[in-house]
């Protein structure tokens, strides 16, 4: 464990203007506050503490005094943790004081405080943590009338918090309202790790150790200690916030404990007649006096909450993720986007195949109970695959044809919008009160240029013929638009992916949370599910692929980039096959795969076969887009990602995809125009917006109308977390510490601490661009000694020792990144490594190696121009040096 001095930690500011904290009283323990004289060890305002200057104390408890502190050398306000100095010289007490910093500074998720330095003052132990302003959540519970969707809110950030620590082997053993606190926007973060235990996968001995309230039978007993142990803590904390007490009581200690381990709590139907049963249902499994009985990890329990919520409240609670905030921001500025496109402004991109015809499947109308709301959704993307399968047809993609639900636009302008020449429309009930389940659907096939109805009908069938209902439907449509069907065709569309019924709706329900977005939790919701699915029937390949997919997501996004996420995508994507060699699903999986391990002939291979299959799958072409890009082959890439865009029109990551390739392409004139469409699509997504900005920089060197893109989209777009933003103000602002207060970190933290470092050496403010440089460090080799060896990480290392002036590692890890990953490997992100060793180069006064990469930038596509090389201030010390010149030269 480190021991990070004045330079190791750069502190994330919570708040700019941060009150006293009334709720930080209870973060240490239950013990009340005493306010009578302070003791003779408290430490006065102004006392100055390491690099930190006292400003008041603002809790006190058993374990430790607690007091508002600013850093000094960065400006920020920090909470700083004391052990008292009567405990002091007790070994034990100090080391577990010290273990509490340590168990806390190896994580690191927003649901959890963050634990920034471990030091010592006058021989008394501190460590300084994130400054949250909010309230404890017993005085939340206590102030605050709490909504279902509100305590479902509150449990899941905590269940987050709790699988971070959980999957690092890390058991709090103290989890009690007093120890979480919910900040002014609604989060929801762990404190206190006092307690806490490593357990890396086996039992420990407990001891009799928490408060006893919340204690789970086992440590009561001093049983072995696992995960499961904090999961009954959770679940007396959420019977408290919904029953408004504690779920067991005892008028002693004795017998409290007595009451934890042998009695049932009331139950909550007779406490709250109107809770739903699921509800219910989790809180027993948390309360259950057996571990094994409980829930197997706090994500479980996080599946099991969300199918609770609506969709509605899901939004409202944060859940939906950027895709389907797109949803949302459509249908809010629908009127603006209808008018553009019925004007035009969209029509001149549409180029349907003459030889296809041209279907939409619309969502399905839920006339069922509004839970069901996914069982709609997953068969009208059921039928929509089986349609895929057919040449003759081109089936509009789902993530278009999803933002016409609910939608009162009629069959003619739905048709223009989506350029479909026939759209598909139904309603569907799942009807719960019969035994067995019956599924009543109607569908309809309309032709948009007249509204003339070519089919109609209405099917009734058990719930356990729903597979053949999904194909009879498609294999009708086919019918009436006249498309042959093979014999082989038809078997396909037949084939039931499986004989549980149980296992499919956890399917579906995974499928639900693997379109919601990209963000992490929905990935590892939709892996829980896939898993239940799995378990419930061993034989689901359909499972196994989307499980591999969600696998793989979580690789490709950076959330967890181990050779065993990579291992579980493939040996998932192999089972898939192995159960089905034909299965669309299972290919497209394994073609992923192949596109993570950057094997991009067997990628492509696999992507082939999915077209033969099913050629107008929703995912093929962007997929062999993505391939060809990185392949470096931008001509292809650009016709696959056009084609891609052609079956979702309505996506703006499709039209973002197209823009994004001509960029690389240098042809900016074809860049723009699907940037606007971008736009159009998305208006509040910051990304289409910097690079419409970059693009006057690329090729205009046009500053102020750069300037001008970001300012008409400053008032309702969030740039701050974007990293091509940051890269893109330095160049059209020059007040640097003005760029700094205008980013923020997003989900790359150790970028965000490069990019101040460069923000800091711009201001010729050498202290703060080490810290900066040395906090990255950290971070860097942390994720490089768990054996992420990462080209990025590399590279990101390379410029902290640049920013530490620590050269001979500085070029090593430089040019480690670019042996890595050369352009011959990757294409796109080889270029941005490129770029990173040459600022390194900069930095140290190697100007002409630095001028050789900048060549070899110019020579490929990319994002490098001569306009850009003349106004990034990064290349500012190159200016007089004749081979800079020159090259500056080559671009008029």
């Amino acid at each position: 464990m480190h021991y990070f001095g004045l330079t190791s930690i750069i502190l994330v500011e919570v708040s700019k203007n941060i009150p006293n904290l009334s709720g930080w009283s209870s973060m240490t323990d239950d013990e009340p506050q005493k306010n009578s004289s302070e003791p003779n060890d408290a430490l006065r305002e102004g006392t100055i503490v390491s690099h930190y200057r006292i400003l008041e104390k603002i809790g006190s408890g058993g374990m430790g005094d607690v007091y508002a502190a600013e850093d000094l050398g960065l400006k920020r306000r920090v909470a700083l943790k004391f052990l008292p100095a009567a405990m002091t010289a007790d070994p034990e007490t100090r080391q577990q004081f010290i273990s509490e910093a340590q168990a806390a500074a190896v994580l690191n998720h927003p649901n959890i405080i963050t634990v920034y330095e471990v030091n010592e003052h006058q021989g008394r132990p501190f460590f300084a943590m994130e400054h949250v302003d909010g309230v404890t959540l017993d005085k939340y519970i206590h102030d605050t009338d709490m909504s279902l969707p509100q305590i479902i809110d509150v449990t899941v950030q905590i269940c987050r918090g709790l699988k971070e620590a959980h999957k690092l082997g890390i058991i709090h053993r103290d989890i009690k309202p007093a120890n979480i606190i919910i900040d002014n926007s609604g989060r929801a973060k762990i404190l206190d790790f006092g307690l806490a235990v490593t357990h890396r996968g086996r039992e420990i001995s407990g001891l009799t150790s928490g408060t006893m309230a919340y204690m789970s039978p086992e440590q009561i007993q001093s049983g072995n200690i696992t995960a499961a142990s904090d999961l009954f803590s959770l679940g007396v904390m959420l019977y408290e916030m919904i029953a408004g007490k504690k779920p067991f009581a005892g008028e002693y200690e004795a017998s409290l404990a007595y009451a934890i381990v042998n009695d049932q709590p009331q139950p909550l139907n007779e406490l709250k007649p109107d809770l739903p049963d699921q509800i219910i249902d989790v809180v027993n499994r948390l309360l259950e006096k057996n571990p094994d009985n409980r829930f197997r990890d706090a994500c479980d329990v996080v599946d099991a909450l969300q199918m609770q919520c609506s969709p509605e409240e899901n939004f409202r609670l944060g859940k939906f993720g950027r895709r389907s905030r797109r949803t949302f921001i459509i249908s809010v500025v629908g009127l603006i986007v209808v008018a553009a496109i019925i004007f035009g402004v969209m029509s001149k991109f549409w180029k349907p195949t003459p030889a296809q015809k041209i279907l939409a499947v619309l969502p399905f109308e839920n006339l069922g109970e509004k839970g069901d709301e996914y069982f709609a959704d997953g068969m009208t993307d059921a039928v929509t695959m089986h349609l895929a399968k057919f040449s003759e047809l081109g089936v509009i993609s789902r993530t278009s044809s999803m933002q016409y639900k609910n939608t009162d636009k009629n069959i003619k302008q739905i048709g223009f919008e989506l350029g479909a020449q026939y759209i598909m429309t139904g309603t569907i009930q799942w009807d719960k009160s019969r035994n067995p389940n019956q599924v009543k659907i109607s569908a309809s096939l309309v032709r948009t240029s007249d509204d003339t109805y070519l089919w109609t009908e209405s099917y009734e069938r058990v719930i356990d013929k729903v597979f053949t209902l999904q194909s009879e439907i498609a294999e009708n449509a086919t019918r009436a638009l006249n498309i042959a069907v093979s014999k082989s065709e038809r078997q396909m569309m037949q084939r039931e992916p499986t004989q549980n019924l149980a296992a499919y709706d956890y399917y579906l329900r995974g499928n639900e949370y693997f379109n919601r977005s990209w963000e992490k939790e929905d990935i590892e919701i939709a892996i829980g599910l896939y898993r239940r699915a799995i378990e419930l029937d061993p034989e689901f390949a359909s499972a196994y692929a989307m499980l591999s997919r969600a696998h793989g997501s979580m690789y490709s996004e950076f959330y967890d980039r181990s050779e065993l996420r990579r291992t579980e995508a493939r040996n998932d994507a192999v089972r898939a096959l192995a159960i089905d060699s034909d299965l669309v699903e299972g290919h497209l999986a394994m073609g992923y795969c192949h596109y993570c391990e950057m094997n991009y002939p067997e990628a492509l291979k696999e992507f082939a076969i999915v077209q033969k299959l099913q050629p107008n799958n929703r995912y093929l072409y962007n997929a062999i887009g993505a391939v060809q890009r990185r392949q470096g082959n931008l001509k292809e890439s650009v016709e696959n990602f056009s084609r891609a865009l052609e079956l979702d029109p309505l996506s703006y990551l499709r039209a973002f995809d197209v823009a994004l390739t001509y960029g690389l392409m240098r042809q900016y004139g074809k860049a723009e125009e699907y940037l606007d469409r971008t736009i159009l699509l998305a208006p509040d997504w910051p990304l289409p917006y910097v690079y419409r900005a970059w693009i006057y920089i690329l090729r205009d060197g046009d500053v102020k109308e750069a300037r001008e893109i970001l300012s008409s989209a400053a008032g309702y777009v969030n740039f701050s977390t974007s990293k091509y933003y940051w890269w893109l103000e330095r160049i059209v602002d020059d007040d640097y510490a003005e760029v700094i207060r205008a980013t923020a970190p997003g989900t790359d933290t150790a970028a965000y601490y490069i990019h101040c470092a460069q923000m800091y050496r711009l201001m010729n403010q050498a202290d703060r661009e080490y810290a900066y440089s040395d906090s990255a460090r950290i971070m860097l080799e942390r994720r490089l000694s768990a054996g992420q060896e990462e080209a990025r990480y590399h590279s990101y290392l390379g410029l902290a020792y640049a920013g530490m002036r620590q050269k001979e590692p500085a070029i090593f890890h430089g040019r480690k990144a670019v042996e890595l990953l050369p352009t011959s490997r990757d294409a796109f992100d080889a270029i941005f490594l490129m770029v990173d060793l040459a600022e390194i180069m900069v930095i140290f006064g190697e100007y002409d190696e630095a001028v050789s990469q900048l060549e070899n930038l110019l020579s490929i596509p990319g994002f490098i121009s001569v306009s850009y090389l003349k106004l990034d201030p990064l290349w500012k010390p190159l200016r007089d040096n004749p081979r800079f010149q020159q090259l500056l030269q080559s671009g008029t």
